[in-house]
């Protein structure tokens, strides 16, 4: 039932087929052109398919036609929509040739199947249609966001796995039309498919294996961001540390220092009493530390990034009740609080100056409550989880850490975006 005969209908199945892999090829992908150069490219494409395949099955049959298409079709389909995409090529190659492989086991399938019922052109055609439809549909539905976080975190390792569809697109193609189709050859059909089992093993091992990378690269960023910041507290407390040991200092002294002027007022020198008074004040000008809590890691992350939202010109309200003892990890918490204040500060820093303002509140009754407000200019799009989604690659770490946070502690957390403020909300 490959309709070999009917040359018009061929041309059809194949264009069908082509669109369809074209479909899915596009699916997990993201193009940098517009839609109308995208049609205009692949219009052109699909002429140089319909031409190339007539040519062929006509001077040496359809059985030649599908020895050769990886060739003739496929290489320049993988070729065309790497360069419409924003990927490194032995990605490129890994995603296009495992499209095309599964597109080549499902128009196979469906060639059966109409075989067994005795089916027409039309309810061949009707079949490839609802199939290839429903795949992208599902592809772009379930497959597009993983694979694109897959690709963007993990960096090494395609060009080997890109060799693994490569090689199994060829053996495919050689069970199904050597010596003869695989419509006519009821062994090879078997073969097929207990490859096609050994295929999905294969797969299954790939990204097992890609799905690991992920998590421990995900696991390194977090690391890292982590051993940032808490050396930034750790300096933070230290200068903190010093400024209270100074202040002690100067209290000390300060018992000698009125000693003296009481010494020299006694003896009626009350010139050299103002100006050691005045002396005396100068070197007393001593920053205090800011104490917003008892927890040491926690106060030392409010007053640096507090600090921060001044220098920067940024209007603070904050309301805080923040209990001596914290029923999480001190120093996870002061994370978490940082990723936010951290966001907060740099969205605030794009907004004019009379509208920069972080609304901060941290209560514990009934139950230990933050909550982080900050204006924001131009849309903001979330993923399906509740993540804000960085316009930046690279970016978006922070929220990911406060929901890990979040979900250690089994804590409510809700990120969202109305009337152009952004709030956080965790709620422990």
């Amino acid at each position: 039932m490959l309709f070999e005969d009917n040359i018009p209908y061929a041309t059809l199945k194949i264009i069908l087929v082509v669109t369809g892999t074209l479909g899915m090829m596009c699916s997990t992908v993201k193009l940098r052109h517009g839609a109308k150069r995208i049609a205009l490219v692949f219009s052109l494409y699909l002429c140089y398919v319909t031409v190339s395949s007539v040519a062929i099955i006509t001077i040496f049959g359809y059985t030649s036609f599908l020895r050769v298409f990886l060739f003739t079709i496929s290489a320049p389909a993988v070729y065309l929509v790497f360069r419409l995409a924003q990927v490194t090529p032995s990605k490129a190659v890994f995603n296009y040739a495992t499209q095309i492989l599964f597109s080549m086991y499902v128009s196979a399938s469906i060639t059966l199947i109409n075989a067994a019922v005795h089916g027409s052109t039309l309810t061949d055609f009707l079949m490839r249609l609802a199939a290839y439809g429903l795949i992208i549909a599902l592809e772009y539905r379930f497959l597009r966001r993983p694979f694109l976080r897959l690709a963007a975190i993990t960096e090494k390792g395609w060009l080997i796995l890109a060799l693994i569809p490569c090689s199994l697109m060829i053996f495919s193609v050689a069970l199904a039309t050597y010596p003869v189709s695989y419509t006519e050859n009821p062994t090879n059909v078997i073969f097929m498919y207990l490859f096609g089992a050994v295929i999905i093993v294969i797969y299954f091992s790939i990204f097992q294996y890609l799905f690991t990378q992920y998590r421990l690269q995900m696991a390194k960023q977090d690391l890292e961001l982590l051993n940032f910041q808490l050396g930034y507290l750790k300096e933070k407390i230290t200068q903190d540390t010093l400024y209270a040991e100074k202040s002690r200092i100067d209290r000390h002294d300060m018992r000698h220092r009125l000693q003296t002027v009481s010494s020299l007022l006694e003896n009626g020198n009350t010139a050299e009493a103002l100006a050691y008074v005045r002396q005396s004040i100068s070197q007393l000008h001593t920053k205090e530390p800011a104490l917003f809590c008892k927890d040491v890691i926690l106060n030392a992350t409010l007053a640096s990034y507090f600090g921060q939202a001044k220098e920067a010109g940024i209007v603070l309200e904050t309301r805080l009740s923040i209990p001596e003892m914290l029923p999480v990890h001190s120093g996870e918490f002061s994370i978490a609080i940082a990723n936010a204040l951290e966001n907060a500060v740099k969205a605030c820093r794009s907004l004019p100056a009379g509208q920069r303002k972080i609304i901060f509140k941290c209560i514990h009754k009934p139950r230990l409550m933050l909550e982080i407000s900050n204006p924001y200019s131009g849309p903001v799009a979330f993923s399906e989880d509740g993540l804000p989604l960085s316009k930046e690659e690279g970016h978006g770490v922070g929220a990911r850490s406060i929901m890990a946070f979040c979900k250690k502690y089994d804590a409510f957390c809700s990120f969202t975006a109305k009337d152009g403020w952004f709030q956080l909300k965790i709620l422990l």
